[in-house]
């Protein structure tokens, strides 16, 4: 009979329990026991109706050729869930030029605002159709006289050679040897020479660094950094046998804390006498801005974290040893094979920097040396015509991939120096130390 009523209860206050939700019951008399419903949420994570969908209107104030419908840019969930304070103070603005050939679009966080400068943007070529819409297309065959018209002044108004034009001489003599060059001896042997060498394939092996674009983000006169860097990357990677990991030398903080040439301009001996004496960092300390930067530890070797920049400080330097100038066909061919590729300066012309597209590049000219390039190899076409293998650092989309083919001094019976811009004139090398390498 116990047992019975014991079982009827049980039975019972089950039933109870569920019909008056006991757990939820129970966690609302903890909550209130310990305090926490008179908690808010954090002002950070609380979403208002309001803001269930963001709205960020366009604005229509823009002329006839750049109209923008009446429409509106939504923000919906997963955007929301972010904390509110990300979305604080944020502006996104579209601007515009007021000459319609020259537009340039930003959206911009106002966050991270910077200086834009528009002034190069009248020196680009833009392709045809770049800006344009499918309507002003069809239109376009009939401006083509005009705006070649247009082409033609601007490029008579502008400075020449507009690529060009990044070296200053200082009339500074480089130089730090402690002993003599092969070529210097009076034992060296010219008929020893190979027909033909290039540091991109070795035995089948590459020592050669990639081409890169000196003009990128914006106009930069740092022909002098990119031609020496070059050539030094490629002596490192010969001096530690092609190993891991390749070299790639920071231009940035060359023309940022050399203290000497910057983006208007510098020499050859102000790269190798900076790394001499305090030692060269790779891109990843400083990446290139294409534009002049204060010298501080930040920008000798920095990195940056979401909340904050910082200097660094267990940055590998690259150190060179001996360097000078070497000049005369011959000895350059010799330095080349021994200790690797050469910064030398040419005179670049309007034709070389325009219309050069592929093949061994001939002008007579007698321009005095306005460019720096990396002189990596010489060979010999179909037709016998010797030539040099050179890398420039106008980008992949220039020449063969970034790189030229000129004649050599041999040329038209020994008077090619008129005719390869002056390449063999003035070259300089550099003893790379690797010691402090793996």
């Amino acid at each position: 009979m116990k047992l019975t009523i014991l079982l009827l209860l049980l039975f019972v206050g089950i039933n109870q329990a569920t019909w008056l939700n006991i757990p939820k019951l129970a966690v609302r008399v903890s909550k209130s026991f310990v305090a926490m419903e008179k908690l808010e949420t954090p002002e950070e994570l609380r979403v208002s109706a309001e803001e269930e969908e963001m709205e960020i209107e366009v604005n229509q104030e823009v002329n006839e050729e750049h109209k923008v419908s009446n429409e509106k840019l939504n923000l919906k969930k997963p955007y929301t869930s972010m904390l509110k304070k990300d979305f604080d103070n944020r502006k996104y603005e579209i601007v515009y030029i007021e000459d319609p050939e020259n537009v340039a679009i930003e959206i911009a966080d106002s966050r991270n605002q910077r200086k834009i400068d528009l002034e190069p943007v009248k020196y680009a070529k833009l392709e045809t159709g770049y800006f344009q819409s499918s309507e002003s297309a069809e239109s376009s065959e009939e401006n083509d006289t005009s705006s070649s018209e247009e082409e033609e002044e601007l490029e008579e108004s502008l400075p020449y050679p507009s690529k060009c034009g990044c070296v200053k001489k200082s009339g500074r003599v480089f130089e730090s040897k402690t002993s003599p060059r092969e070529w210097e001896s009076a034992n060296f042997q010219a008929n020893d020479l190979p027909a033909a060498w290039d540091w991109r394939n070795v035995s089948g092996k590459n020592y050669c660094s990639p081409t890169r674009n000196q003009h990128i983000p914006v106009y930069c006169g740092s022909c002098w950094v990119f031609g020496t860097t070059g050539a030094l990357n490629d002596r490192f990677n010969i001096a530690r046998q092609g190993r891991w990991p390749m070299t790639q030398l920071s231009p940035q903080e060359i023309i940022d804390c050399n203290g000497r040439g910057n983006c208007q301009g510098g020499e050859v001996g102000d790269v190798l006498e900076h790394a001499k004496l305090q030692g060269l960092v790779e891109e990843g300390c400083n990446v290139y801005r294409a534009t002049n930067g204060e010298c501080n530890p930040y920008h000798r070797c920095g990195s940056c974290w979401p909340n904050e920049c910082f200097s660094l400080t267990n940055y590998t330097r690259y150190y060179v040893k001996d360097y000078g100038t070497v000049k005369g066909r011959e000895n350059i061919m010799a330095e080349i094979k021994k200790g690797g590729p050469l910064a030398c300066g040419i005179g670049a012309t309007k034709k070389f920097e325009y219309e050069y597209v592929k093949g061994v590049y001939s002008e007579k000219s007698d321009l005095q040396s306005n460019h720096i390039i990396s002189l990596t190899g010489w060979g010999v076409d179909e037709n016998g015509v010797e030539y040099w293998i050179a890398r420039n650092s106008w980008g992949e989309a220039w020449g063969e991939l970034g790189w030229f083919r000129v004649v050599t001094s041999k040329f038209q019976n020994g008077t090619g120096d008129q005719y390869n811009m002056g390449i063999e004139r003035e070259c300089y090398f550099a003893d790379v130390d690797v010691s402090n390498l793996n």
